[in-house]
């Protein structure tokens, strides 16, 4: 180890910041507390004994400076990380980035254990584990983890330790006292014990198995320096023969030349380097020490001495403040072999610059300007779940957080409380630690892994990842999905990617998208589904009629086998209702903000929510879903009554999910009074044990699963002070409310509060996937097991068919996910499935069960009698369909002498049959436009296409024979709302077509037209026509591809669609849509195309004439003559 030599830079004193003149009278210690180079990048670090940490590249220029510890405690110990620096004082651990941002910062007020810390280290070689120890002998050996940002686990240790070293396999502790306990990292056990030295440890290395360490001892009453140096071999766990410490000449005689540091070659495993504090050091051969080099640094003390990373630098420190380099030669110009590129730091200084500098200076940092301190937290200081990212709109406050409790500090009286503003402590298990940045996620790249189909999946099989990678993370499949828009509309967007099951999902861009999770859940409930598909045997054309619109959106998702559907006539049917209006059901989002005003509005007494009337209200409101879900189930069974209202049939929907509710009301005052009522209600809301009766008030949720929950839903009891009608004065009255009965379905909406959800969240499989019930002195008892309940009576089990739970994250608004569990036929076996719109997948059945994550929160249970669940799920039958629509006429405006028509009716006679031909057009018009998304170089996404709504729809007689090209259908579909554009010069409809009062066409509602189309596609029918495939999705309907015979696709070379104008000027010799569009002509056209289609092909001519289609349309624009544009 020769040609050492000191550097020709000058000493630079490392306390010069912390000679600032408001420094200057404080009278504290200005000193460097500790010094270490950089591992991974050209720098020294330096702690002080203000809690500052500063660094400084081979010029000993300033790279960064920041206080890392609040308090101004000194720096014990400093650790070079792959992400940062890691700096100790005695009671917090710092972490951040080599530029100055802080990644982690722990205080005792986060880890208790904190005190009296002096040295950690790393425990694992991926660095995200730190061991701290110090004097205190309370807190042991402390186990931070880095990732998680909080105490991983602590080691009963009673000894005071001073250092700490590891090399991923075994620690090294060198205790005050001078001995050395080896600790191993895998069992946490302390392996073995070495002597060391008599007083105290000063220094000590770890590496390869190889162990050194410098102390000292008493002497004469005064601690005096080793004069050698202690060797363990780790792989023995035995001391070798220490390894005396040479002098240099001019110290020999004095007392001053015992060894004080020690550090182990990083290169050379078998040298070491050995200094004095007086500036005497060697380098030492510990296979033959005999062999070294000895040096002497010119200076009277040196309080720290650190070899680099890559074994060519030594630094020290004189008078602790003042550094000084030695290095081999003077061409190294690095700390380590692998140094990263710097980033502009976060402050490199404190000191003004000299002269002003403009912000096109790319030499000069911004972030190197200063900006004045204040005493309050500034917004950039924010977590970053308040401020999603920069330039996005703020997230609507979500009902939860506006729910809660009033904070009143404990020194002011009720009274004096004025705030009308709720706080709420930091949920740590939702928002992840504070001030830690998450990895950013470009939207752009997100809709393009959306959009584009990649060659091996890798994207798409990330997007449906349904397991967390940490606590903290919502799996990407539980995101909120967005149907990405391409050049060609939908038809780019990669569903098949989304759903490789046979069960189809719905898009998400329609409005009120979030009762696509309620219709799925339903979807899979056997009675319900049969009873659906069952009532579309006859007709319904009430507008507002939700049962017939399940039956077809069900009927279109069965047959359509995995393929995506839409649920827009539903949504239509549903907007049209008042009370779906009233309920507030017609929203694009389920936070509601509606109840939470007016919970604002009431009077708060004593955390209870009271109205005018003495109504008591629960604390938890039902949400958007929940209340949906009672909207849907009682007006399917106020359908179901209205069509058996003459009949002496009985109501299913009501004997399937029909809870009979007795309610009994007392007065406890003179008056005596006694009401008793009884009810029937389809759904029953589930709150905590503690609030449906008083008697549990003091009892605690844990380790309960869901069933105390319900089985103190169905029996309530309160007290409340109401209005005797009788003596006209306040009395206490009893409540009563009691389940008389089991239906085969239970609908259970979850009504719990934030704080009791933490506490569910907490209990492990406490949404249980089957219990036991029976009616026991006249009221439900629930049991997991049947044999804890001790009853002769009938006993029923329950099985979790599936639920609906909220999804909340802080990347986008929170929505809705289904969860169904679906008995499969061929394996004999149940299978869970997740549902999040379009995207469906299967799961474990522990994933669906779990919701201890903090970002799901369960919303509507079903449970169904085990019997039930195993029924099969029928199909429409054919033969039973009422058909007669297809054979009269349905106007909606009464008036058919003014009605002119161009269709003539089908006949007894020419009843469709499978395989019949027909074809068809459909006009539409557009209700609002579609809404884009323009970035900053002005590029145009669309984020929702355009609303339309069918206007027009021909079918024309397609077999051969003298009706051939006939329409027989030839419907302007009635519509009272509003419309943006008629969209004439496409559509053929003109203002007023389509309005009952002005109209003179043959004006039917829709679900008259769907219904015809809809018995025709039952019938087998096959549907001709050019670009079948939009028209039916905005009719909402689908139809097999083996009942498709779609003209466009037929001519199709490449992705260039070919118009109909164009393929009728080409191959018919004929103009159409020389003027407006009809759907008449137009259906016609398509018919003759496919008849010149098959033509072609029986000849064999075909690849020919598509090849010269495409040659001529190349010459004239793909136009006909007299066109501008086809």
């Amino acid at each position: 180890m020769n040609n050492w030599q000191l550097s020709f830079l000058s000493p630079v004193d490392l306390t010069d910041h912390l000679r600032k003149p408001y420094l200057n009278f404080d009278n504290r210690d200005k000193s460097v507390s500790k010094l270490i180079f950089d591992e991974y990048a050209n720098l020294i670090w330096v702690g002080d004994s203000y809690g500052k940490v500063s660094s400084y590249d081979a010029t000993y220029a300033v790279y960064t400076r920041y206080t890392s510890h609040i308090g101004s405690g000194p720096v014990k110990d400093l650790l070079s990380h792959i992400d940062g620096v890691l700096s100790l004082s005695e009671d917090s651990l710092h972490f951040s980035s080599r530029r100055g941002v802080t990644r982690l910062n722990l205080t005792s007020a986060n880890i208790g254990q904190f005190s009296g810390l002096t040295a950690a280290c790393f425990a694992s070689p991926q660095q995200n584990l730190v061991f701290c120890g110090g004097s205190n002998t309370a807190s042991g050996l402390l186990t931070v983890d880095l990732h998680k940002g909080g105490l991983c686990s602590e080691l009963d240790y009673t000894s005071k330790i001073k250092l700490l070293e590891s090399d991923n396999k075994v620690v090294a502790i060198g205790k005050q006292t001078g001995s050395v306990d080896i600790l191993d990292i895998n069992s946490n056990r302390v392996v073995r014990t070495f002597p060391g030295h008599s007083s105290t440890i000063t220094g000590m290395d770890l590496r390869d198995y190889n162990l050194v360490t410098v102390g000292k001892s008493k002497r004469f009453n005064t601690l005096s320096s080793d004069p050698f140096v202690n060797v363990y071999d780790l792989r023995m766990m035995s001391q070798l023969a220490p390894v005396a410490f040479s002098q240099p000449s001019a110290f020999r005689g004095t007392e001053m030349g015992g060894a004080d540091f020690v550090h182990l070659h990083p290169v050379l495993p078998t040298v070491m380097t050995v200094a004095s504090t007086s500036g005497g050091f060697d380098f030492v051969d510990l296979a033959n020490p005999s062999v070294r080099s000895q040096y002497c640094h010119p200076c009277q003390n040196i309080s720290e001495f650190v070899l680099s990373p890559n074994g060519d630098y030594l630094a020290f420190l004189e008078d602790e403040k003042i550094i000084n380099l030695w290095s081999r030669t003077n061409g190294m110009t690095g700390f380590s072999n692998s140094s990263t590129t710097l980033e502009f730091p976060d402050f490199p200084d404190e000191a003004q610059t000299d002269s002003p500098r403009t912000v096109d200076d790319m030499t000069f940092p911004l972030s190197s300007v200063g900006m004045p301190y204040y005493n309050e937290k500034l917004l950039s200081a924010w977590s970053h779940s308040i401020f999603r990212s920069d330039g996005t709109l703020p997230r609507k406050v979500e009902y939860s957080l506006s729910g809660g409790k009033q904070y009143r500090p404990r020194s002011i009286a009720p009274t004096t409380v004025t705030s009308k503003f709720s706080l709420l402590p930091y949920n740590r298990s939702k928002y992840g630690p504070r001030n830690i940045s998450r990895p950013y996620r470009s939207l752009r790249e997100r809709r393009k892994k959306l959009l584009v189909s990649d060659e091996d999946g890798t994207d798409k099989a990330e997007l449906m990842r349904y397991k967390s990678n940490n606590e903290f993370e919502v799996p990407p499949a539980y995101s909120k999905l967005q149907m990405i828009y391409g050049k060609y509309g939908v038809e780019d967007f990669d569903f098949k990617a989304f759903n490789t099951t046979a069960f189809s999902g719905l898009e998400s861009d329609i409005d009120n998208c979030y009762t696509n999770a309620v219709l799925q859940l339903y979807k899979f409930v056997p009675e319900l589904y049969n009873f659906t598909i069952d009532s579309l045997r006859g007709e319904d054309f009430d507008q507002t009629s939700l049962l017939a619109q399940i039956g077809y959106l069900y009927d279109m998702m069965q047959t359509a086998n995995g393929i995506i559907c839409r649920s827009s006539n539903f949504q239509e049917a549903m907007a049209s209702i008042p009370e779906a209006v009233e309920h507030n059901l017609i929203t694009d989002s389920i936070a509601d903000f509606t109840l939470s005003t007016k919970l604002a509005d009431m009077k708060i007494n004593g955390g209870s929510v009271q109205s005018e009337r003495g109504e008591l209200l629960q604390q938890s409101t039902p949400s958007v879903p929940q209340r949906f879900n009672d909207f849907l189930l009682g007006r399917l069974v106020s359908e179901e009554v209205e069509r058996k209202i003459n009949t002496t049939q009985s109501i299913a929907l009501e004997e399937l999910f029909g809870i009979q509710i007795e309610t009994e009301t007392r007065s406890l005052s003179t008056c005596g009074s006694r009401e008793r009522n009884f009810e029937i209600v389809s759904t029953l809301a589930i709150n905590s044990p503690a609030r449906n009766n008083g008697k549990y008030s003091q009892k605690k949720l844990t380790n309960q699963t869901v069933l105390p929950f319900i089985e103190s839903s169905m029996n309530r009891f309160s007290q409340v002070q109401v209005m005797c009608e009788r003596c006209h004065s306040y009395e206490t009255v009893e409540c009563e409310k009691a389940v008389r009965n089991l239906p085969p379905l239970l609908s259970l909406n979850l009504s719990l509060t934030q704080e009791e959800w933490s506490i569910a969240k907490l209990v492990k499989n406490w949404l249980v996937p089957e219990f036991y019930a029976t009616i026991s002195k006249n009221r439900p008892i629930l049991k997991v097991h049947a044999t804890d309940l001790k009853t002769s009576k009938a006993i029923f089990r329950y099985d979790l068919n599936g639920y609906v739970a909220r999804i909340c994250d802080d990347f986008s608004e929170p929505h809705l996910v289904t969860y169904v569990k679906v008995y499969d036929t061929n394996a004999k076996v149940f299978k869970w499935y997740m549902f999040n719109d379009f995207l469906v997948t299967e799961i474990e059945e522990q994933e669906a069960l779990n919701i201890n994550h903090w970002w799901k929160t369960p919303e509507i249970l079903i449970y169904s009698d085990v019997e039930e669940l195993q029924k099969p799920f029928i199909t429409v039958l054919k033969s039973k369909l009422d058909k007669s629509i297809l054979y009269r006429d349905f106007f909606s405006n009464a008036r058919r002498e003014q009605v002119k028509r161009e269709y003539k009716l089908l006949s007894q006679a020419e009843v469709p049959k499978c395989g019949s031909l027909v074809a068809i057009d459909a006009e539409f018009v557009m209700l609002s436009s579609e809404k884009l998304e323009i970035n900053y170089k002005g590029q145009k996404t669309l984020v929702k296409p355009k609303k339309t709504a069918l206007a027009r729809v021909s079918v024309l007689r397609g077999d051969d024979g003298e009706n051939f090209g006939v329409p027989f259908i030839d419907d302007y579909i009635e519509n009272k709302n509003h419309i943006e554009n008629y969209l004439t010069r496409f559509s053929g409809i003109e203002p007023g077509d389509l309005d009952p009062a002005t109209s003179c066409k043959s004006l039917v509602p829709r679900q008259v037209a769907y219904r015809k189309i809809w018995l025709l596609l039952q019938l087998g029918c096959v549907f001709v026509g050019h670009g079948l495939q939009n028209d039916f999705r905005n009719i909402n309907i689908h139809v097999p591809l083996n009942q498709i015979r779609d003209t466009a696709l037929y001519f199709l070379q490449g992705k260039r669609y070919l118009a109909l104008r164009y393929l009728a000027y080409a191959l018919l010799d004929i103009d159409v849509q020389s003027g407006n569009h009809d759907s008449i002509e137009d259906a016609y056209t398509a018919l003759m195309l496919y008849r010149k289609y098959r033509e072609l092909q029986e000849r064999g001519h075909f690849e020919q004439v598509l090849t010269k289609l495409y040659e001529d349309g190349r010459a004239c624009g793909f136009r006909a003559p007299d066109l501008k544009a086809v």
